[in-house]
């Protein structure tokens, strides 16, 4: 399911038109954006929780060369389904 649909889908079971549920995705994404670049923690209670953690520095190495070399460390967003919501699942 893609943001066209998922617009479709949410205007068609609400009657709000398109260009509203448009309007207020591309709000609630600027939202999580500016909390997550924040360090802040969004818990939507009963659906989700979003927040960032920071992912070590690792090692790799690159198989046809032998060449190994580091991925530096790195802050990564992360998501966790609530049990209520994986239940209804």
């Amino acid at each position: 399911m893609n943001k066209k649909l998922i617009i479709k889908t949410i205007s068609k079971n609400t009657n709000i038109p398109k260009v509203t549920v448009e309007r207020v995705l591309d709000g609630l994404e600027t939202v999580v954006l500016d909390a997550l670049r924040k360090g802040e923690v969004i818990n939507l209670t009963g659906f989700l929780k979003l927040y960032t953690k920071q992912r070590n520095e690792r090692t790799f190495v690159n198989f046809q060369t032998g060449e190994t070399f580091v991925a530096p460390v790195k802050t990564v967003p992360a998501i966790r389904f609530s049990p209520i919501f994986i239940k209804k699942l």
